[in-house]
């Protein structure tokens, strides 16, 4: 019996002799902070001494350790401001994670420090005024004091992590700012911050330089519907959302564009009537050409879009004017240039059907179409190479007028 209690009474002492190692440990790093001429360095020495107590079991679970983990990451950020405004170079990629470390120590903080009041059954006690669950709170007004100071501080630490194309951090930086904004409960920590909407918008461009497309989405469609509605942001879902081949998603934030910014910018226009083409609703995709065209007269893809509605309601011939109109505009516009030379074509495959005639008399009728429709198909086919409805129609004219040169060209350029 005496030596089952010798054996308790062990245990029981090497227990507190943990504790109390541990408990040295914070008491160690408190002590290395108090001291009058701190440097960046001696900052990182007392968070070492700390560093042993954030993962022991007799330590980790207390909401001190991690308060004051967050304290001295804070005190050390302020230490490389300090050296910063005293001309000292500084390592801005450290300073930016080191307060990104202290918001997470002052999270894991507050969660500890958060103790329920309960009740004889163990239930949660209600307080009768604010109808909450009652609790203590020991270490947590001065953990939010110190995030509170330095709220502004996250902002430009993401911007400066940014800057250096660290992504990873100026994402977590940005994130902590806008989740300290949109904290709320008993410690209330920040009045509505306008410029919340605006770092989701920046926070997603970091999102989109990770290749992280769909989370990049999620934080522009953040910034638009909370009042940062740029044009920029727009267009940088539409970008993101095509790389993801989501067309419905394409559309639905054109819409939402056009609605914003009507005809000024064209490529909505183009997106919406590309829409209603698919759907052949041919009325509809008018309408809206109509309207970007007089705000947009010189828009060499408005000119080449009317020209193909046109021809989806009525034919290529009423269709033609629109695709000389697009390539005067723009004599570079590959697809117009297919569809002036691919009017040439149709029309000398249908003279060819029509025609009584065959052999040299017939060739004498339907080549000199065809050499009309060579230089607009040879152009396009120089700029997009990669078009086949182009590469197939020069194929069949060099076989027909006999240009055996041309046509073994075309087909080694692949």
């Amino acid at each position: 019996m005496k030596k089952f209690a010798i054996i308790i009474v062990c245990f029981v002492l090497s227990l507190s002799m943990r504790v109390a190692g541990q408990q040295l440990a914070i008491d160690e790093a408190k002590k290395a902070i108090s001291g009058l001429t701190m440097t960046v360095d001696s900052y990182n020495k007392a968070f070492n001494k700390l560093k042993p107590a954030l993962t022991n079991d007799m330590t980790k679970d207390r909401a001190e350790t991690w308060a004051l983990a967050s304290r001295i990451k804070v005190e050390q950020y302020d230490k490389y401001m300090d050296n910063r405004r005293v001309g000292k170079k500084i390592d801005v990629q450290a300073m930016g994670h080191t307060l990104i470390d202290a918001y997470d120590y002052s999270m894991q903080a507050l969660k500890l420090d958060t103790v329920f009041t309960l009740d004889k059954k163990g239930q949660q006690v209600i307080d009768k005024k604010t109808k909450r669950p009652k609790y203590k709170i020991k270490f947590s007004k001065e953990v939010v004091d110190r995030l509170l100071q330095h709220h502004e501080s996250y902002r430009m630490v993401g911007s400066e992590l940014y800057n250096i194309k660290d992504w990873d951090g100026a994402y977590k930086a940005w994130d902590d700012y806008c989740e300290m904004a949109a904290r709320t409960g008993d410690l209330r920590w920040l009045k509505p911050d306008s410029m919340v909407a605006e770092v989701r918008y920046y926070q997603g461009i970091t999102a989109w330089q990770r290749a992280d497309t769909l989370d990049a989405v999620r934080l522009f469609n953040i910034a638009r519907r909370t009042g940062y509605d740029h044009k920029e942001v727009y267009d940088y879902t539409l970008v993101c959302l095509n790389d993801m081949g989501d067309e419905i998603g394409v559309v639905r934030v054109a819409r939402e564009a056009f609605r914003r910014f009507g005809t000024t910018d064209p490529q909505y226009v183009r997106i919406l009537i590309n829409d209603f083409v698919s759907r052949e609703d041919y009325s509809g995709a008018n309408d809206l050409l109509d309207k970007a065209i007089a705000a947009n007269p010189d828009d060499d893809e408005l000119q080449n879009l009317k020209g193909l509605v046109i021809e989806n309601q009525q034919s290529i011939y009423e269709a033609f004017p629109y695709y000389q109109r697009c390539i005067e505009l723009n004599d570079n516009n590959a697809q117009g240039l297919f569809n002036v030379g691919r009017y040439f074509y149709n029309k000398a495959m249908e003279t060819r059907q029509n025609s009584t005639l065959y052999g040299k008399r017939l060739a004498d009728l339907v080549n000199p179409i065809y050499r009309e429709a060579l230089p607009y198909l040879e152009r396009s086919y120089v700029i997009n190479p990669y078009n086949d409805d182009v590469r197939n129609a020069l194929r069949d004219i060099y076989y027909k007028l006999g240009e055996a040169d041309k046509l073994q060209a075309l087909e080694k350029s692949r």
